[in-house]
């Protein structure tokens, strides 16, 4: 039997590249200033949204499990939820922010499309919508001052 070598460079380099697949490890912006951040199922995300100059700024998401976070003044939150029995998850988002913020969200499997839906920002209470739970990751983009009824038109 011939023992098994392993270096230690190809072990950092396995390391680094499987570390992109981690759920967490996707979560980021863009390049071209795109603010866009990867949620995956039954997890929350939570960061700082504000409005300058009729744009709206997103900060860097902090993780966690489903339920466990609330926004703080000036902050929104993300949950998506498991699948449920008819193949969908629910995306709920709860702002605590000056104005309302609109939003997409895309269900992707590596960059195809399976799904996407239009989030109206509201503040007197959780938006949700349900999306297509066939996915790997669900992309949050194009994020927008919203009107605040709940109507995206």
């Amino acid at each position: 039997m011939i023992p098994l070598r392993i270096r230690p460079h190809v072990v950092a380099l396995a390391a680094v590249a499987l570390g992109g697949l981690a759920p967490g490890a996707a979560l980021g912006a863009q390049s071209g200033g795109e603010q866009a951040f990867d949620i995956h199922s039954g997890q929350t995300l939570t960061f700082a949204a504000k409005v300058e100059g009729g744009k709206v700024i997103v900060g860097r998401p902090r993780v966690s499990r489903l339920g466990a976070a609330h926004p703080a003044a000036g902050e929104m939150t993300v949950d998506l939820t498991p699948r449920d029995k008819d193949m969908y998850e629910q995306v709920i988002v709860n702002e605590k922010t000056s104005q309302p913020i609109d939003f997409v969200a895309t269900a992707l499997v590596g960059d195809v499309k399976i799904d996407e839906r239009v989030l109206c920002g509201r503040l007197d209470g959780p938006a949700s919508s349900r999306i297509g739970a066939n996915h790997w990751r669900v992309r949050l983009h194009d994020f927008e001052v919203g009107k605040g009824d709940g109507s995206c038109d």
